[in-house]
């Protein structure tokens, strides 16, 4: 006789303390306020001695060393098998870096130290939280969201981000993906839980405060439009060359506040949420599995002559803590390509990647860490042997950008040439992706 469903849930408050460092830009920045307070989430499911928990974390990313340290802490503390642990970043750049502790007790390390206590507490109580339940999915369009950053320009060359309404632009470089993706947990005597999956970096707010950018937002919306009877998680999708900018908008079109484009894009977000909310489809099935496989890929190949000038790039970068600085424009060589090469130049030949895999009522969640670029999401979707799959983007672990094959066949672009992966790296991921979806189908 199959054993019922059963989920749970609870998210506990995270922000940090003023004062510490706010990961991303390739700048130096201190938190200086809170504009949203950001927050640990954790969806606990079980079926008979089968548990798994589904965690989304407002931060930017998290790296495998930290996985591999919080994993077990949970598993101890919860009795889940590690396979069975699921945790994405949602990559605000106005958050945190969740990387192993050190020993030097900084407060980063202090908050951090803490943190990880909190990932136990927060499946503790999720488990204990646990309701019979039934699963249903349902799929929408979201457009006027999410745009590719990387564009053709006039001259041939290509740029990320080449600015609003600049004259050289010709095309986007690839397709965005514009689908929305619900899963309803409908629980008996409990809140329903709602978790969301779409595909655009969460980065359209900066500077200095505190905030989980377009998906805290999006969970906020949503819980005020339920009244309190739902809790909402987002699960951010393949992302890597896509986010909030529309760069065909014409130069001087009135700027109305970054934070206004991540609360535009909730209110966008939740608009589809709701409108397919009624259609989701109960998926016929009450069973979990979860597994993981391990990804081998290479390294993003160097001229090794060009290695004393990436060192001297990486060294004025550690001087001057960012590089918007003169003398970086007398160089050919940009400093996320010159990090790349010296960083790749202490790895070991291949990269193990973790790609981690979860089926929970029939519907697959596919975890890849890092950030992959959205035609590997979408050919992931397309090719699943699942009929509702979510692809989600830096799930346990954070390892860089995994750019398509047309993005590395060129020469240029910040993702391409950034990258510490081999070319092949999208269909490799892609391939190990959909091989876990069969196995636990």
């Amino acid at each position: 006789m199959q054993q019922k469903l059963y989920a749970g849930y609870h998210k506990i408050k995270v922000t940090p303390p003023l004062g510490l460092p706010v990961p991303g830009y390739f700048a130096q920045r201190t938190s200086d306020g809170i504009l949203s307070d950001l927050y640990l989430r954790c969806t606990a499911f079980s079926q008979g001695e089968k548990k798994a928990l589904v965690f989304s974390v407002d931060c930017i990313s998290m790296n495998a060393q930290a996985f591999e340290t919080i994993a077990p802490m949970i598993s101890q503390y919860c009795g889940v098998e590690e396979d069975g642990i699921y945790i994405t970043c949602v990559h605000s750049h106005t958050a945190f870096r969740i990387v192993k502790p050190s020993e030097k007790w900084t407060d980063t390390d202090v908050f951090l130290q803490w943190l990880f206590k909190q990932f136990c507490t927060c499946a503790k109580l999720a488990l204990e939280d646990l309701k019979p339940c039934t699963v249903k999915a349902a799929k929408g369009t979201a457009k006027g969201v999410g745009f590719i950053r990387v564009y053709r320009m006039k001259d041939g060359s290509v740029r990320t981000n080449p600015g609003f309404g600049n004259p050289d632009i010709v095309a986007p470089l690839s397709q965005q993906d514009h689908e929305v993706q619900l899963v309803r947990v409908i629980r008996q005597e409990g809140t329903e839980i709602l978790m969301v999956n779409f595909g655009t970096h969460a980065d359209s707010v900066g500077g200095c405060k505190y905030c989980a950018d377009w998906p805290g937002y999006l969970c906020d919306t949503l819980e005020n439009a339920f009244g309190g009877e739902a809790d909402a998680m987002v699960l951010v999708g393949a992302q890597g060359n896509s986010n909030h900018m529309d760069f065909f908008m014409p130069t001087g079109t009135p700027y109305k506040g970054a934070e206004y484009y991540a609360k535009r894009m909730a209110r966008t977000l939740a608009g589809e949420v709701l409108k397919i909310y009624d259609s989701a489809a109960e998926t016929g099935d009450d069973t979990i599995s979860y597994g993981s496989r391990i990804a081998k890929v290479g390294k993003n190949d160097y001229d090794p002559a060009t290695v004393p000038m990436a060192q001297e790039l990486v060294d004025l970068y550690k001087k001057y803590g960012n590089y918007n600085e003169p003398v970086f424009e007398t160089y050919p060589m940009k400093v996320p390509e010159a990090i790349r090469i010296i960083n790749n130049l202490a790895r070991p030949e291949f990269f193990a990647l973790r790609i981690s895999g979860l089926r929970v009522g029939g519907i697959g969640f596919v975890g890849i860490p890092g950030e992959p670029f959205v035609s590997i999401g979408t050919d992931i979707k397309a090719q699943s042997p699942m009929k509702t799959t979510l692809v989600t983007c830096l799930t346990n672990g954070g390892q860089g950008y995994y750019p398509d094959a047309a993005a590395f066949a060129e020469k240029e672009g910040y993702e391409r040439t950034s990258s510490p992966f081999a070319p092949n790296c999208g269909k490799i991921l892609a391939d190990a992706c959909l091989a876990l979806l069969e196995e636990l189908k």
